[in-house]
């Protein structure tokens, strides 16, 4: 005959078991709000029976011994976790790339009368003023004060450039060092979850933890997830955590770069090899985008330089008859080697009657202005191929003035929409994706007060069943056998 205690036993698992799962529940409406949690469940079954005679056919008979808590779980797809993270990769290169372009579009804004196109067209319609008869010293000095203007102009979109380089370079500095410390952070967990997974606990939280420092890193680069009992996790096969320990990256001054960092592995001083995710992007964005659109500007200042100085050069002022380049090398004030780091305005031609507006030497050429008008009208010459200036009459023009820099604003734009467009469809990709993701591992507040009404239904029941036993074993313990004294 089996225990009077054991009804007893029965009604106090069932007790435990609802109030593990009571806490369960209530833990998963605390972390409701909570960024990345998983919702959690338990699992119960029931005890292993107990053997209780054998019947008179012969068969051994089992009582049951209550509920036990099998498991406690987390509700998460780590298929939609993969494929999240894939996905990350390409979100966060397109959301680093458009951000990018956007600066990059606001430093060439062009909507404004500040910027290089509007001083350009002020620039060629003051020699077109001067060309015309009766332009005296203010259309000469109208001139000399749109040039200089000009060389003002674009050396701020230069420093601006220079700035936005910089900028990106810190940037790619800033995300090296959250990439440590997120690579360092889920060592740690690894760490934390094996020694208490050890005592036979599921570290769900700590797992929860860990999951969402590693979405994050899958927006930074491209990451390959070996899962075991840790998460050993590689970039282009270098490990960077392995269980218990990371691999740290170094950003590293390059000499041979003008400085700027270049990425690297800590322990073996290897470049690292980068294929995707915002440090992708921000090293493009350093490297090859801002080289390429700074370098179609140098082109176009070069070539107005040239230009300008060719015809220039070729005409007279109204005192002497000497030569005079418009722009100058600063380094030197020679008309040689002129680029956009180094234009300058010509002091020579702060005598405005040095301005070489006519083609007849002085005396008596003030109204000579031929030469004005040459210089007006080659600003529709095709002296530009599609990146480079390359002269009058070369194959390869086919660009003037304004087309050209007009062509740099447009490759600017067309790189803006391509940049958005591809960040807004891999948005709305990983939002599909997370909503997925979240209709399975979101605490649903309708489902989780449902399962506290059952949950407590339940305690109060094995709550009346140890009461029920309670008062059978005292009237075997307190009253069998006191009948007759």
């Amino acid at each position: 005959m089996r225990s009077s205690f054991g009804g007893l036993s029965i009604g106090l698992s069932g007790a435990w078991a609802q109030q593990r799962a009571l806490d369960i529940t209530g833990h998963n409406i605390s972390n409701v709000n909570t960024p990345g949690y998983a919702r959690q469940g338990i699992t119960h079954a029931s005890s292993t029976p107990s053997r209780n005679g054998i019947s008179g056919n012969g068969n051994v008979m089992t009582v049951g011994t209550g509920v036990d808590v099998q498991e406690i779980r987390q509700y998460r797809d780590y298929f939609l976790d993969q494929k999240l993270r894939r996905e990350n990769k390409e979100l966060g290169y397109w959301n680093a790339k458009r951000s990018s372009v956007e600066e990059l579009e606001t430093i060439f804004n062009d909507n404004s009368e500040d910027g290089l196109q509007a001083v350009m067209d002020d620039f060629w319609n003051s020699w077109s003023q001067l060309s015309k008869p009766g332009g005296g010293l203010t259309a000469r000095a109208l001139v000399k004060e749109n040039a200089i203007a000009f060389v003002e102009t674009v050396k701020n979109l230069d420093t601006m450039l220079l700035n936005y380089r910089r900028n990106r370079n810190n940037e790619i500095k800033e995300n090296v060092d959250k990439l440590n410390a997120i690579t360092s952070g889920i060592a740690s967990l690894n760490y934390d979850i094996k020694r208490l997974e050890a005592s036979g606990t599921m570290a769900n939280d700590y797992r929860d933890q860990r999951d969402a420092l590693v979405d994050e890193l899958s927006k930074m680069v491209n990451i390959q997830i070996t899962e075991g009992s840790n998460y050993n996790i590689s970039v282009e096969g270098i490990q960077i955590v392995s269980g218990e320990t990371s691999n740290p990256l170094i950003a590293e001054p390059d000499m041979s770069a003008d400085g700027y960092y270049s990425i690297k592995w800590s322990r073996t001083m290897e470049e690292m090899n980068i294929n995707g995710g915002s440090l992708k992007a921000l090293i493009e964005s350093r490297d090859e985008l801002i080289d390429g659109f700074r370098n179609r500007l140098n082109e176009f200042v070069k070539g107005v330089a040239e230009e300008v100085n060719e015809l220039h050069s070729k005409g007279f002022g109204n005192v002497d008859g000497l030569p005079r380049d418009m722009f100058v090398n600063s380094t030197d004030n020679s008309g040689d080697n002129i680029d956009i780091t180094n234009i300058g305005f010509n002091p020579e031609l702060e005598e405005v009657n040095h301005i070489a507006a006519a083609k007849l030497p002085p005396p008596g050429n003030y109204e000579d202005n031929q030469n004005a008008l040459a210089i007006s009208e080659w600003r529709l010459k095709d002296v530009f191929s599609d990146y480079a200036h390359v002269g009058e009459g070369d194959s390869n023009a086919k660009f003037n003035f304004d087309e050209f820099y007009r062509s740099i604003i447009t490759d600017i734009g067309l790189e803006g929409n391509k940049a958005a467009n591809a960040a807004e469809a891999q948005g709305l990709l990983v939002e599909q994706i997370e909503y997925k993701r979240q209709s399975l591992m979101a605490v649903s507040l309708d489902e989780e007060m449902s399962n506290l009404i059952k949950y407590e239904h339940s305690y109060n029941a094995a709550a009346r069943i140890v009461n029920a036993m309670d008062e059978m074993i005292d009237i075997i313990v307190n009253k069998v056998g006191l009948g007759g004294r």
